[in-house]
């Protein structure tokens, strides 16, 4: 059994990292830390799971040992609890983004290495059944020569959510990127891996064009040339009003020389409505129950995960370099100097 530790109560995803952990056969969750917001929750959590609830990082060694760690900081902290953690041998499952700086994520995966822990982000269109099968199909060479990949990712600003402070997603020097950045990381990192390439050259768009009370971006475009020929193109951010029968919209479009796929959504759901309002609901997913099954799987065999730091980097870059390619406008080529 690997014991856990969460590490941080301010990512609206622990909402469901936290029981897919617990209810991973060979996980146990052995203490809840919580530095930062939502101090009720993770107070409350720790209880449903009798388990430790701590609010300083220091003071979760006093207790049982801990294996590996769910970090559910803002991304600006992500360096500061692997430094605690690394050294501690204590395995990594960090939040997108990996960090908000190049700089940083180096560091980070540096020090993963130096101690021989595994580091592992958890892109979740990985692990969504429709893309899986749409890899098996671009792999096994059924659409021909890979062409063009398109991803939209839209989803609702990170507000309003029934017990969670997430104030933090509206500071750039605590989340590091807008809306763009936040919801399309996850797409960046999907076209990566369906490309099968690494990028050479981005152009992007990017900009607050909906909502007018925040100092950030919250919507983008972006155009990704990859080494292998493969264009990639993508419009990403916080662009489903409230009302919006999902939470996320989420599509794939794939065009090879022999065929072309298309992912409409990635999961199952039903629609529920009352008299006010009607809402789809995803009814069964696995994306989630296998990231978590992924990591610790990489722990027990001594191997690496999936998705590497390398990974979470290159998706990183990317978007890094998408910002930058919307403050000059002009293209950005890759790797970054600086």
């Amino acid at each position: 059994m690997l014991n856990f530790a969460i590490v941080g109560y301010d990512h609206a995803h622990l909402l469901r990292y936290v029981p897919a952990i617990a209810e991973h056969p060979r996980a146990r969750l052995a203490a809840v830390v919580a530095p930062g917001l939502n101090k009720p929750l993770a107070r409350q959590d720790a209880a449903r799971h009798g388990i430790r609830y701590v609010e300083a990082l220091d003071s979760v060694w006093d207790g049982d040992k801990i294996d590996a760690a769910y970090i559910g900081t803002s991304p600006d902290q992500h360096l500061t609890v692997v430094q605690e953690l690394a050294p501690r041998g204590i395995h990594v499952l960090c939040d997108k983004p990996l960090a908000t700086t190049l700089q940083d994520a180096d560091r980070i995966i540096d020090l993963t290495r130096k101690h021989g822990v595994k580091l592992m982000v958890p892109f979740n269109p990985r692990y969504q059944l429709p893309v899986l099968k749409v890899k098996e199909l671009i792999d096994g060479g059924e659409l021909g020569e890979l062409k063009h990949i398109h991803a939209t990712k839209y989803g609702k600003i990170p507000r309003g959510i029934p017990g969670l402070d997430t104030s933090w997603f509206f500071d750039k020097a605590r989340a590091g990127f807008g809306g763009f950045g936040d919801i399309g990381i996850h797409a960046i990192d999907a076209l990566r891996w369906l490309a099968g390439s690494e990028a050479r050259e981005v152009y992007a768009k990017v900009d607050r064009l909906i909502h007018s009370d925040i100092a950030l971006d919250d919507i983008g475009t972006m155009l990704i040339e990859f080494n292998n020929g493969v264009i990639g193109s993508q419009q990403s951010g916080w662009a489903n009003p409230a009302g919006n029968q999902t939470w996320l919209s989420v599509s794939f479009e794939v065009l090879g020389s022999e065929g072309a796929a298309l992912i409409g959504k990635p999961y199952h759901d039903f629609e529920a409505a009352d008299g006010s309002r009607s809402e789809r609901v995803p009814w069964w997913r696995t994306d989630i129950d296998r990231l978590v099954n992924e990591f610790v799987c990489a722990v027990e065999e001594d191997r690496e995960p999936a998705i590497t730091g390398a990974d979470a980097r290159a998706a990183l870059e990317i978007m890094i370099a998408a910002y930058r390619s919307a403050e000059t406008g002009k293209p950005v080529t890759l790797p970054l100097r600086d």
